[in-house]
């Protein structure tokens, strides 16, 4: 859950714990983060604070070193060219978890900044892979305050999420007398993480099909973070993360609607976030496997058509793992009972796509197919079968079968 103390850490503190708590999309713990910020306001010593005897926090400022310090230093060993392993990997060598944080990026040349796309992204320095626990930080100053450095290259940037950093005046003038909070960071148990991302897959999918503009954005126009299939990935994992430690997507008055924003716009930029955001605030929808097992209550003509939309992504992304085993034919009565309700809503347009892709993927010869033909059941749904597609309106869906 959400952590009570961490209304008095600086802003961007809690967004920063929930990334690096995140079971990341490749396997590692902690999605990258980069925080944004002016001189001073303890971007360091945050970061470096949370070490303890479990968690190493090494700190590399990237302006001073060299680009074979992150990628390695060639040299030839037995007629073939090795990389020699920098110092600073050595401090993760006997520790699963830690924070390797890269200060001052934004003074980093061009030729450093290559040599971290693959630290950063991969975990790599070279051909040796850091522990799976090893988060990466990083920290700039803002554009405005960028003076002798240089702007971040596209690649660099989509790699992280973007973080604000700041301490309000408020929580300055309580630290002189109370003393800074210490931060905890969160855990997530990975597998209830893979169980609630894929939920979250889901909705994100639903919207990108209703958005397919949105998927790729423009880093010309978005100064930090921005839409690409990798920071949609981030997105998903970060937003199953939110949801595991309660900070709430629809909880406007409260902090975690802060948060959740907040992450989501480092990832893809602010125009895109608020839009997906709103998208999911003002979804109303069942569980798609609760709707499949008949134990949610669905009310088609309740729902609008984005609701519908997504709902029938979700219905099909659970229905299709399951073609040919004994979950099918139960399943697939119960989706076509709800698509028959659209039919009989007269939106039957909304759901067209997703019934054109389960045709695709074979479900109705896998339908048709087996020993159930001889059950009730069986009987029941190919006649839903039938009155579905026997509307003139599928003539073409139809067609796809054939």
């Amino acid at each position: 859950m959400a952590d009570p103390h961490a209304a008095h850490l600086p802003h961007g503190a809690e967004a920063l714990l929930v990334a690096l708590a995140t079971p990341s999309p490749q396997g590692e713990t902690g999605i990258p983060v980069l925080l944004w910020g002016r001189p001073g306001v303890g971007k360091s010593s945050f970061i470096e604070g949370l070490a303890t005897s479990d968690l190493r926090v090494t700190t590399l400022i990237a302006s001073i070193h060299d680009p074979t310090d992150f990628s390695g230093l060639p040299f030839l060993e037995n007629g073939r060219v090795r990389y020699a392993t920098p110092e600073w990997v050595e401090d993760f060598r006997d520790t699963t978890d830690g924070i390797l944080f890269l200060d001052e990026l934004s003074t980093a040349p061009p030729s450093v900044q290559a040599a971290l796309l693959r630290v950063v992204f991969e975990r790599k320095v070279g051909f040796t892979a850091l522990p799976a626990g090893v988060r990466i930080v990083a920290a700039a100053n803002p554009p405005d305050l960028m003076v002798g450095g240089w702007e971040l290259s596209p690649p660099l940037r989509n790699r992280f999420v973007h973080l604000q950093w700041d301490i309000p005046e408020s929580l300055y003038i309580r630290s002189l007398t109370a003393g800074w909070d210490t931060a905890r960071l969160p855990r997530i148990d990975p597998e209830q993480h893979r169980e609630r991302l894929s939920d979250w897959n889901i909705r994100i999918g639903g919207f990108l099909r209703l958005r397919p503009d949105a998927l790729h954005g423009n880093p010309e126009e978005d100064a930090f973070g921005f839409a690409t299939p990798r920071s949609w990935d981030f997105t998903a994992a970060l937003l199953a993360s939110c949801d595991l430690l309660g900070y709430r997507i629809d909880d406007r008055e409260g902090r975690g609607h802060t948060v959740v924003l907040n992450l989501v716009t480092g990832c893809l930029g602010e125009a895109t976030a608020i839009q997906l955001v709103e998208h999911l605030r003002n979804l109303r929808l069942p569980d798609p496997l609760a709707a499949l097992r008949g134990e949610a209550d669905v009310q088609v003509g309740e729902l609008d058509d984005a609701e519908l939309y997504v709902l029938f992504y979700g219905l099909n992304a659970r229905l299709l793992p399951h073609l040919g085993d004994e979950q099918l034919l139960p399943y697939s009565r119960r989706y076509l009972e709800l698509a028959a309700a659209v039919f009989r809503d007269g939106r039957r347009d909304v759901i067209f796509v997703h019934l054109k892709e389960l045709a695709r993927a074979g479900w109705l010869p896998h339908l048709s197919s087996g020993s159930a033909s001889s059950q009730p059941e069986w009987q029941e749904v190919m006649a839903l079968v039938g009155t579905i597609f026997s509307d003139d309106a599928f003539n073409e869906f139809v067609d796809v079968l054939g």
